[in-house]
């Protein structure tokens, strides 16, 4: 059965990249430009911090439209948090007078690549309005996104392996965010010291992003050593071990930059079972993180607001549908999480409440 599995995966990837040639020679992918640049570097990204009031009020938009949303598992926090956030969305223009449906589900697994795009393609075959996604890796939803272009179906990425399909991406700055961790952490122990990364699947276009900000800030300071970086696949179980073995190798390791808040957690439990003062770092914000950190455990956490973000999402999506253009790479609010700020809200923070501008 093993072997029959990973048969149909090998399949299943080489249909996904002979469909993504034969679709980008056939028509320009909305999003060309940005993949040819790079979402984290994309030069006409902007932060929704910068741009909410000059988008103006959401256009009026007469017509009913269903919303689609395929996600992650509903496993990990985030991704219930995002969905939260959509649906929280779809009610706020639901409550203004537009007659706005959203189906919002996720897949079995952070791996379940194959059951993912089940559910896009049943979204696309339902013929809904418009799709947001957030794809497991950047191939796994092609043969989706490919049919959803063919039947006229707009589509946004919220978050994770940002693709050229989409005319959208609203999402954290994963690159930035590696930075941000990793300078808490250099902040937090003095400059000097060995520092680790513990990193999210290989494949997922986040995990990359979010390792390269953090080997890149740590790259020319010459009191640092970073003595390792391995994969944890966004798993928390393999954080612990990866952690456990880490402390074992390097006893005075100062401090860990995890690519999310899952992994995070899994090697706080190594670090405490370990007697260790090595600082924890994870990335997303989840309430798990937070409360955490209130309680003085885990240390820090580089918090996208995932609740926001989902909700952002839902935003420009309807925006479009009602004839606005808006920017194809909004990074939504994002900041570290420490402490020092575990218990403001939203607003404290960034000095406003998320809602829509209605007329």
């Amino acid at each position: 059965m093993r072997k029959f599995r990973s048969i149909l995966a090998l399949v299943l990837a080489l249909v996904m990249s002979m469909g993504m040639v034969a679709f980008a020679e056939e028509a320009a992918l909305p999003s060309a430009d940005v993949e040819e640049q790079g979402y984290d570097f994309y030069d006409g990204a902007v932060e929704y911090n910068e741009i909410r009031e000059s988008l103006g009020p959401v256009p009026a938009l007469d017509e009913e439209i269903t919303l689609g949303f395929t996600t992650k598992t509903f496993e990990n926090e985030f991704w219930r948090m995002e969905k939260e956030g959509a649906e929280q969305a779809a009610q706020m223009f639901q409550d203004a007078g537009y007659n706005v449906t959203i189906d919002v589900r996720g897949a079995q697994t952070e791996t379940d690549e194959e059951g993912q795009l089940t559910l896009l393609l049943d979204m696309v075959n339902k013929g809904y309005d418009a799709i947001l996604i957030s794809g497991i890796s950047a191939g796994n939803l092609v043969p989706g996104m490919e049919a959803a272009l063919e039947a006229g179906i707009d589509l946004t990425t919220v978050m994770d392996a940002f693709v050229p399909y989409a005319s959208t991406t609203v999402g954290a700055w994963h690159y930035q965010a590696g930075v941000q961790g990793a300078e808490w952490i250099y902040n937090k122990i003095g400059g000097e010291g060995q520092v680790a990364c513990i990193t999210g699947l290989s494949q997922a276009t986040a995990a990359q992003a979010r390792t390269q900000g953090f080997n890149d800030f740590f790259a020319d300071k010459e009191g640092i050593e970073v003595v390792a970086v391995q994969n944890g696949d966004w798993d928390r179980q393999k954080a612990y071990d990866i952690t456990q073995t880490l402390l074992q190798q390097y006893p005075d390791l100062g401090g860990i930059y995890c690519n999310n808040d899952t992994m995070a957690m899994g090697a706080l439990e190594a670090v405490v079972a370990a007697g260790s003062e090595c600082v924890i770092v994870g990335t997303d914000g989840t309430s798990e993180a937070l409360e955490s950190i209130r309680a003085g455990e885990l240390d820090a956490t580089v918090d996208f607001f995932p609740t926001t973000m989902g909700a952002i999402g839902v935003e420009m999506q309807i925006r479009k549908l009602a004839g606005q253009e808006v920017p194809k790479v909004i990074y939504a609010p994002q900041c570290v999480r420490d402490i020092d700020n575990a218990d403001m809200s939203f607003e404290e923070i960034f000095g406003y409440e998320y809602a829509p501008i209605f007329e």
